[in-house]
């Protein structure tokens, strides 16, 4: 009876240890998949001068980290950026980087230190808002 309870128990540790692993190489291929994409991101100049005044959607997704943005835009300016949707982990606070696109009427600006994905899922959702319409 020992002896079985014994095996019961090793198989259960075996068990767990392969679903632990296997979530982890997993989780582990996700990331390095996110972060090939994130490195081979570019960004092109925003075209402000042929829009008509009004309000542009535009969205873009790396997957686990997404963002859906609104960018008003009059006189061929950028008068504000709302943030419609943002999915992320720990990219909040790449939410300021609005702040630098209308200062800066463009997305060519410092990403947020700490939140890189989610700071030019960011600033991509506004390239494709105003760009790609």
């Amino acid at each position: 009876m020992k002896r079985c309870t014994k095996y019961l128990v090793l198989a259960l540790v075996v068990v767990i240890f392969v679903i632990v692993v296997g979530i982890g190489s997993k989780l582990f291929l996700i990331y390095m998949d996110m972060k090939e994409k994130v490195s081979d991101i570019e960004f092109s100049e925003l075209e402000l001068s042929e829009l008509e005044d009004g309000e542009y959607y535009g969205s873009y997704s790396l997957g686990i980290v997404s963002a859906k943005v609104c960018v008003s835009v009059s006189d061929g300016k950028i008068d504000d950026i709302e943030i419609v949707e943002h999915i992320t982990g720990r990219g909040k606070k790449a939410e300021d980087i609005v702040e630098a696109v209308i200062d800066e009427q463009s997305v060519m600006v410092d990403i947020i230190s700490g939140a890189t994905y989610s700071s030019k899922t960011i600033l991509k959702a506004i390239e494709n808002a105003v760009n790609y319409q």
